[in-house]
């Protein structure tokens, strides 16, 4: 067994940018120059990490450490993969990159609560102790999320690169391949040290500095001088900057969007109407509703919107998935909850893939990746009624709104928990599990618009043609998860689409895709949407009584939310349930 090697890179930061964000701390840094050194063992990887992050806004420095144990044919260490692609990536991204710091660990998964599960608890048996363990469970919960994270941006580049090369190999064009930025460094990759964690990632920055790559008569894209120094102990270390920077292409490397977006009929230039023409209160499902902080894109545009996400984005990825997991005719006779963690095929990806779908899983501390199903939600409104019941208990104080909510809940569950009833033979139809990114909203996205004919010759598009947008790049997997591709359907259909016409369309396009290139079957898409109402209705009254434990805040006052609480209530009474 070869020995580790510890190296310690540090980037020395022109500019340091922070940028808003409500769970994280995302800074966009300026890299002016890069050192690496090798450093004696008493040093030690604690040490290394020890508040990495803590003063690099004054410093101007940000140093980590990089364990290095790979050896080449002569028994010499050659260069770390990370340096390469670090290198990669300040020369595609303008000498930036991107370090986010996660703060929280709120999901829709677990109802946007700062808990590590759900289960119920007495506010007045709380002791010291039990308040250390909340900490605890709660640094637990914000590291699950930041592996989750991580996890779907490496499992997002992987499946859309297949998808990608796997379309050439057919002589199938795409309209796009979609950019994922990559994962440089995460903190918690190699250990589990204490602090919060924190990631380096390329960066992308918008679709204008990628289109100047093109344009033969801009010189603003001049040759990056990166300059590192490479400090070496250790005489093993034999290895110089031409050898480091002859960057090879890994699983996990960044494509040229160059390469993948040219096309011969058309060029492309930024499209920035959908983030730009967002309305703060749309018509949704029955009623008017607000969206203060990002807003929605318009009931007339949202259709057209989602249709390039299922195409651009979700099919993509989700197909990917399918062609990794068993066989059409195994899957027929498999659950949906265990159809792909028993028979996904690692496709050369070995251990990356493991470990990557064991943090997007529902346990991501269980050897076999289990995906999120439709029951595994059923379950954490169970544990959440208990929350909700628990703390009405210890308030002692009459509440009949409050009662009414809660056995209406009940009933609903209870009503979930028969809708697919595994027993009656109305379990959903199988399918594979996905990746999902759960937020496909158009701020966590960046879009291309081509230009045709005359048009090619113009800088600016000025008029937008929806047929004419694709997506150009996918960011923020926070809320990702190995899970059945329904859900991620489903909040496009809930949250994008604003009437059940568009719900309806959206989910027969889906499942006609699916049908077509698996075989397999969708089902239909009423049960799936009145789970997601309760789910709304569960997340809305955690938070009007404060019971989120840290997590994600509302932007909505009190009275806000009881109103909002109330819709949601009258969304399910037309979909034939409560009252």
């Amino acid at each position: 067994m070869h020995a580790k090697i510890l190296l310690v890179a540090t980037l020395e930061l022109s500019t340091v940018e922070e940028l808003p964000s409500a769970q994280q701390r995302i800074y966009v840094l300026s890299v002016a120059r890069m050192s690496i050194n090798d450093v004696t063992a008493a040093t030690g990887i604690e040490k290394a990490h020890h508040n990495v992050v803590a003063d690099f806004q004054t410093s101007k420095r940000l140093s980590f450490p990089i364990i290095h144990h790979s050896k080449n044919d002569n028994g010499n260490y050659s260069p770390p993969i990370i340096l390469n692609r670090l290198i990669e990536a300040l020369h595609s991204g303008n000498h930036k990159l991107v370090l986010r710091k996660w703060k929280q660990g709120a999901r829709w998964w677990n109802l946007n609560m700062n808990h590590a599960d759900t289960s119920s608890s007495s506010s007045s048996s709380a002791t010291t102790n039990e308040n250390d363990k909340n900490n605890k469970n709660n640094n637990n919960n914000t590291l699950s999320l930041a592996r989750a994270e991580v996890a779907g941006y490496r499992l997002a580049k992987m499946a859309m690169n297949h998808h990608y090369h796997s379309q050439q190999q057919h002589n199938k064009e795409m309209k796009v391949c979609v950019h994922i930025p990559d994962v440089l460094y995460f903190s918690h990759d190699e250990n589990d040290t204490e602090g919060d964690p924190w990631a380096l990632f390329s960066y992308f920055g918008n679709c204008k500095e990628e289109l100047d790559i093109d344009n033969d008569n801009d010189n603003t894209n001049e040759e990056i001088n990166i300059d590192i120094n490479i400090r070496r102990n250790n005489s093993n270390l034999k290895w110089d900057m031409k050898t480091s920077a002859e960057v090879k292409t890994t699983p996990l490397s960044s494509f040229s969007l160059q390469q993948h977006n040219n096309s011969s009929h058309s060029l492309r230039e930024e499209c920035k109407h959908y983030p730009t023409t967002m309305t703060k209160i749309r018509y949704e499902f029955g009623f008017d509703e607000p969206h203060p902080r990002h807003g929605r894109v318009p009931v007339d545009e949202c259709l057209d919107y989602a249709q390039m996400i299922l195409r651009d984005v979700v099919l993509p990825i989700q197909l990917s998935f399918f062609e990794w997991s068993s066989s059409s005719s195994s899957s027929s006779s498999s659950s949906s909850s265990s159809l792909l963690s028993s028979s996904i095929q690692f496709s050369g990806h070995g251990a990356d893939w493991k470990l990557n779908l064991r943090a997007v899983a529902v346990d991501w501390q269980t050897d076999t990746p289990k995906p999120f199903d439709y029951h595994d939600m059923v379950t954490v409104y169970r544990l959440a009624l208990q929350r909700l019941s628990a703390a009405q208990q210890d308030a002692g104080v009459d509440d009949e709104r409050m009662d009414t909510l809660l056995k209406m809940m009940n009933t609903c569950v209870a009503s979930l928990e028969h809708e697919w009833d595994e027993y009656d033979g109305r379990c959903p139809p199988p399918l594979p599990a996905a990746l999902c990114h759960m937020d496909l909203q158009p701020q966590n996205l960046t879009f291309w618009h081509d230009r045709h004919g005359d048009d090619a010759n113009h800088k600016v598009v000025d008029v937008h043609v929806s047929n004419d947008c694709s997506v150009a790049s996918l960011v923020d997997f926070e809320e990702a998860a190995y899970a059945d591709p329904r859900f991620e359907v489903l909040l496009i259909c809930r949250k994008v689409l604003s009437n059940i016409e568009q719900a309806d369309e959206l989910w027969k396009s889906y499942a006609s895709s699916v049908k077509l290139q698996t075989t397999w079957e969708v089902g239909p898409m009423e049960p799936w949407l009145r789970l997601e109402t309760v789910h709304s209705l569960f997340t809305l009254l955690l938070q009007a009584n404060d019971l989120l434990g840290g997590g994600r805040n509302p932007w909505e006052t009190k009275p806000d939310l009881w109103g909002k609480i109330d819709r949601e209530r009258r969304r399910l009474v037309k979909m034939g349930w409560s009252r």
